[in-house]
């Protein structure tokens, strides 16, 4: 794949161009924005770009330096990811060592820190050795969807590179297009994922695609809430259930108040939304997407789960 080849970021993409070709990719960067809206993909592009061997048009995807870096093989990319882990002080440590040296294969070492508002104090005050002095031949890229909880002289010594989700017309025109979706199915992802490509391709991909309606099906169509339903899903499971009923019930709100058909995201059950549109008042969906909000919360704090879904459950149907 090509800087051209990439699906929205134009503007982003022409900042990281520009500095390239000034000479200036180089030191510490921050490519901040939403989740799962390619802030890695186009971070592996800059380090194929940086060390692409082929003569004009890079990164070219086709050399060796640039199908090493696809599948995170090459010498000189250093990618530290966590997941929710915070990023201890070794993992900056071997940075610092690593930086150290001269490029193995390529022309730069690129270091790529994901979820980096996980550095910790002692992560983020290492790091700042060498942004303060970063040697020409080494590029550092903080990705993040929280650029505020980096610590604040780690963000004056970076060069933050700002990203924004697709329009989600144009991700569900995407999908139907280069994914062989259906429309209602393209629509679902596009709009529930805000945008967000990596997000929609990691559900178009999973099991809980499959389950939206299971989950609309038990919790909110039947006589009362089965949340027993929910019962014995993992905390992933249990957060994407309860984000599902969220959508459903935002949904609902939106069509309550007149808004295009285009604007809900379960297009797909239209007509049983409509139904249920008598049946809440704006008042009590209020209540119902704050208690939704407060049960994610308690999710994340590892409240019991089934007295969560019970008192969830409880609130949902006092109508």
């Amino acid at each position: 794949m090509r800087f051209a080849d990439i699906l929205g970021h134009q503007k982003p993409l022409a900042i990281i161009n520009a500095y390239i070709q000034g000479s200036g990719f180089s030191g510490g960067f921050i490519f901040s924005g939403p989740e799962g809206i390619g802030k890695r993909m186009v971070a592996k592009m800059v380090a194929q770009k940086l060390n692409c061997t082929a003569q004009t048009d890079k990164p070219c995807g086709l050399c060796d330096s640039c199908r090493k870096i696809e599948n995170s093989g090459h010498p000189d990319l250093h990618i530290i990811e966590n997941g929710e882990a915070q990023i201890k002080i070794e993992d900056i440590r071997g940075i610092l060592r690593e930086a150290s040296f001269k490029p193995y294969e390529g022309a730069m070492k690129v270091f790529i820190i994901d979820n980096a508002h996980k550095l910790n104090t002692e992560s983020a005050n290492s790091l700042l050795k060498i942004l303060e002095e970063p040697p020409k031949s080494t590029l550092i890229i903080l990705i993040t969807h929280k650029p505020q909880n980096i610590i604040k002289t780690v963000l004056s010594r970076c060069k933050v590179v700002k990203f924004a989700p697709l329009v989600r017309a144009e991700l569900e025109d995407f999908l139907i297009k280069d994914h062989s979706l259906d429309k209602l199915s393209a629509h679902f992802l596009a709009y529930y994922a805000e945008g967000r490509l990596g997000l929609a391709l990691k559900l178009k991909d999973s099991l809980q695609l499959q389950e939206k309606n299971k989950i609309f099906n038990s919790f909110v169509l039947s006589a009362k809430p089965l949340d027993r339903n929910l019962m014995g899903q993992t905390k992933e499971q249990l957060r994407f259930s309860l984000n599902i009923l969220a959508s459903w019930f935002r949904d609902l709100y939106l069509l309550k108040a007149g808004l295009p058909d285009k604007e809900i995201i379960h297009l797909d059950r239209r007509e049983d939304l409509l139904k249920l549109i008598p049946k809440f008042s704006f008042k009590e969906l209020d209540n119902i997407m704050a208690a939704i909000s407060e049960s994610t919360l308690y999710l994340e704090r590892n409240i019991n789960s089934k007295l969560l879904l019970h008192n969830l459950g409880a609130q949902l149907w006092k109508a």
